[in-house]
């Protein structure tokens, strides 16, 4: 059950991220997607896309490891590594998330728009 209030209150962290930023690029009706390795833009979305992308393929790899982790048995002695397992997936999708909106703050011109 522990791994279903860390998927929960990662969802609600990655959803307020989005929420944030998606007031502080109001005025934007795209936002990066893309870029190489130089910095340059390749592809862009629609803000609200954009901003719903990551969470959703989150929450989506999330729930499906929830799901295995109750209906699949794991091997004698493996029980203890279901939680750290799905906290360490918790955190990297944060982690990633706020190094994209890091870099579309990046694009845009900085933190302050």
């Amino acid at each position: 059950m522990l791994q279903s209030i860390i998927s929960i209150m990662t969802i609600i962290v990655m959803t307020e991220m989005s929420r944030r930023a998606n007031y502080r690029y109001r005025s934007e009706t795209t936002l990066p997607m893309q870029w190489l390795l130089d910095g340059t833009v390749t592809k862009t979305a629609p803000r609200r896309f954009a901003l719903a992308f990551i969470p959703a393929l989150f929450a989506f790899v999330l729930i499906a490891m929830v799901i295995i982790s109750i209906f699949v048995p794991t091997k004698p002695g493996d029980e203890g590594l279901v939680i750290p397992a799905i906290a360490f997936v918790a955190l990297l999708f944060v982690a990633l998330y706020a190094f994209y909106l890091w870099m579309v703050a990046k694009s845009l011109g900085g933190w302050g728009k």
